[in-house]
């Protein structure tokens, strides 16, 4: 069973919808991507797979229950979601904000315990911001403050993380020990990962699966090999490239050929 499924999903704004009958399931312990251009309708399936805008039409489950029948906080036990944009938060720590990922299971008005705290430290030493955990998280760069957000996902012990574009503020080296520990994660069984991402080539190196949104649509859906190729991207992306195979890693990558 996937553990996430959109089946027929319909969304817009006004009386304008910006998807059209996305329908796909992701499934347990992978990393899935979602790739496409600027106004793809990639943001707003996000909204919609995140409980944030329930769908005109069509239907979003969450190992087969309809993410709309499942308590709130029962959900946040379950899935983590990241979003792109998110407003800087009052004057908490770092420390402070990421064990705010334990509120689903230990509840606001309880202290947190033994278990809660073991895992908080896990998170924080993962994306590797323990360093600066009595810093303020107003005081951050955004680098530090995206990191500081994926470790409150992983505090949340979820089983589905849902980011939109979790390395736009993250330099290189940054970027790839985050999509690594996502990999490494879900290989272990820990965790299903669902990824918006604009950089193709990494979406190529990390993804199990992904789908390329264009129009409001699925343009294409597979393994990254069946998706990156260079018919898609030239239809899709409006430009020429060249797709190699990447001699490290055996997966596609992508050349972008100069038009001037």
């Amino acid at each position: 069973m996937d553990v996430l499924r959109a089946e027929g999903i319909t969304l817009g704004y006004g009386k304008t919808p910006v998807l059209r009958d996305v329908t796909f399931g992701v499934p347990g312990g992978s990393v899935f991507g979602i790739i496409g251009p600027n106004g793809a309708g990639k943001t707003t399936l996000f909204k919609a797979l995140s409980r944030l805008v329930k769908p005109w039409k069509g239907t979003v489950s969450y190992r087969g229950a309809d993410v709309w029948g499942i308590p709130r906080r029962q959900f946040a036990r379950k899935v983590a979601v990241i979003p792109q944009f998110r407003s800087v938060p009052p004057p908490f720590t770092v420390s402070e904000f990421v064990s705010m990922g334990r509120y689903p299971h230990a509840g606001r008005l309880s202290r947190q315990g033994r278990e809660d705290e073991r895992v908080v430290a896990e998170a924080m030493e993962l994306l590797d911001v323990a360093g600066f955990g009595h810093k303020l998280v107003s005081s951050l760069s955004g680098g530090e403050m995206q990191r500081v957000f994926l470790a409150q996902g992983l505090a949340q012990s979820p089983e589905l993380i849902l980011m939109d574009e979790p390395t736009a503020h993250l330099d290189i080296g940054q970027k790839i020990r985050a999509l690594d520990l996502m990999k490494s994660l879900s290989r272990g069984g820990r965790l299903t990962t669902l990824v918006i991402l604009h950089d193709l080539n990494l979406a190529g190196m990390y993804c199990d699966r992904l789908i390329m949104m264009h129009r409001g649509v699925i343009h294409a859906e597979g393994t990254p090999e069946e998706v990156l190729t260079g018919k898609h991207i030239a239809e899709v992306y409006g430009m020429p490239v060249r797709v190699g195979l990447d001699a490290a890693t055996s997966k596609p990558h992508i050349f972008f050929l100069p038009q001037g």
